[in-house]
């Protein structure tokens, strides 16, 4: 899991510190109140810790409802109500940063990593951008199972919108391949406008899978040669293809048919 972010951080550190004031301001307050700091101590380590000690408080209820005045008996009983309420104001922070660590978590990323370990003869597309995503949504209407690896921590719930699956990273490394199930796949295609990515993950997926069938965007011509030389079948220039519809001139060369 990614680091937390500063946002979560500021909740529990907030918290922390609301819980160690509160203690120390209740105990100090009892205290003076009391003048029994045994007996002030497990009172409050019974409030805030939920540490069953009956005594403590029986002592202290009847202190407060014994000989105590009646200025006793309202700081007594004030203090008590103030522990409780900030004992659940804290605990509601806590639980807003534990459902914050939840969500940085990307549950959804979670999921997805699971799924693409069952799946068989799909389509991986390397990089998420426009392109992608035209292309994604065809090949999904089409019947095929579609893993798309981009390092953009939000990609795996926008595309699971319309049933495809995402992996989170580089797809150039061979650990977030071998997550994206690259040795099963059918086919992979790159998408990056940067044409020096789509080569070196061209390259590695070219060797963690022979057989799988390689397609790649491309902005430089001069840089075709270069795909074709290390396995990539079809490259696709978007400048000279115009007003051709991109996606589905791919799509024409993957074979959206299952197998």
């Amino acid at each position: 899991m990614a680091d937390l972010n500063e946002e979560t951080r500021n909740v529990l550190i907030t918290s922390l510190f609301l819980g160690i004031l509160i203690i120390c301001v209740s105990l100090v307050s009892l205290f003076f109140l009391t003048r029994n700091f045994y007996t002030d101590a497990y009172y409050t380590i019974e409030t805030f810790f939920d540490a069953p000690n009956t005594a403590a408080s029986f002592d202290l209820a009847a202190l407060a409802f014994g000989n105590a005045s009646l200025p006793q008996f309202i700081g007594i009983v004030g203090i008590v109500i103030l522990d409780n309420l900030s004992k659940i104001m804290v605990i509601s922070f806590v639980i807003a940063a534990v459902l914050d660590i939840i969500r940085f978590a990307n549950v959804e990323a979670f999921l997805n990593r699971m799924q693409v370990k069952k799946l068989n003869r799909h389509i991986i597309v390397c990089g998420y951008n426009e392109f992608a995503e035209e292309l994604a949504r065809k090949l999904v209407r089409r019947g095929r199972k579609v893993v798309i690896i981009d390092s953009n921590p939000e990609t795996p719930l926008s595309v699971n919108s319309y049933k495809a699956m995402a992996i989170v990273g580089n797809f150039a490394e061979h650990k977030i391949l071998e997550n994206a199930g690259v040795k099963n796949a059918s086919d992979v295609v790159f998408t990056s406008q940067n044409d020096i990515d789509n080569l070196v993950g061209a390259i590695t997926v070219g060797k963690m899978n022979p057989k799988a069938k390689l397609y790649s965007r491309v902005t430089n011509p001069e840089v075709r040669t270069k795909m074709y030389r290390v396995g990539v079948s079809m490259c696709v220039l978007p400048e000279a293809l115009a007003a051709l519809d991109i996606g589905e001139a791919i799509v024409r060369w993957v074979k959206v048919n299952k197998r």
